[in-house]
């Protein structure tokens, strides 16, 4: 489990490509909110904004558009993603009892079917949390100011959600 690349396809990747540094890096006229430094780092809090405002998404691929989050990002971030992985299976459906919820967090590894239908819900919550990070970054917003400026309400707006 995250031992290989991660291909994010179609709109995704369009959407994850605008909220990284990576892309002007890559591409110096590309349109960048450059919020994020890598993919992967797009790619993890997509699950956790995926998994917050409980959103996720199908594959969208009406977009001729591909990002590879390469194997070795992949790898060197591989504690974090299991830990959201058994972190958002925990609390992905409560209709499925909790010793089934921690079974499919804690007991399957390698590539049973189980894993497999775990990374399609982790999937799902990264691809709905970039959606809503891109929706955020891109709307209405032209300057760097700007970027501040919707960084500083969600990190407000989080810390007035959550901090007890």
């Amino acid at each position: 489990m995250f031992d290989n690349d991660i291909k994010i396809t179609g709109k995704h990747a369009s959407c994850l490509k605008f909220l990284t540094k990576k892309s002007t890096e890559l591409k110096k006229d590309a349109k960048s909110a450059e919020i994020f430094k890598r993919y992967i780092d797009v790619y993890m809090a997509g699950i956790i904004v995926g998994a917050v405002k409980n959103r996720k998404a199908d594959t969208d691929n009406s977009i001729d558009d591909s990002a590879n989050i390469l194997a070795s990002a992949v790898i060197g971030e591989q504690d974090k993603l299991k830990f959201l992985y058994r972190l958002v299976l925990l609390m992905d459906n409560p209709s499925i009892s909790i010793e089934d919820r921690i079974d499919n967090a804690f007991r399957y590894d390698g590539n049973s079917d189980k894993v497999k239908e775990g990374m399609t819900i982790i999937n799902s919550y990264a691809r709905g949390g970039i959606e809503w990070l891109y929706e955020k970054f891109n709307d209405g917003v032209t300057t760097q100011e700007d970027y501040y400026r919707i960084v500083y309400e969600l990190t407000k707006e989080y810390s007035e959600d959550y901090y007890c």
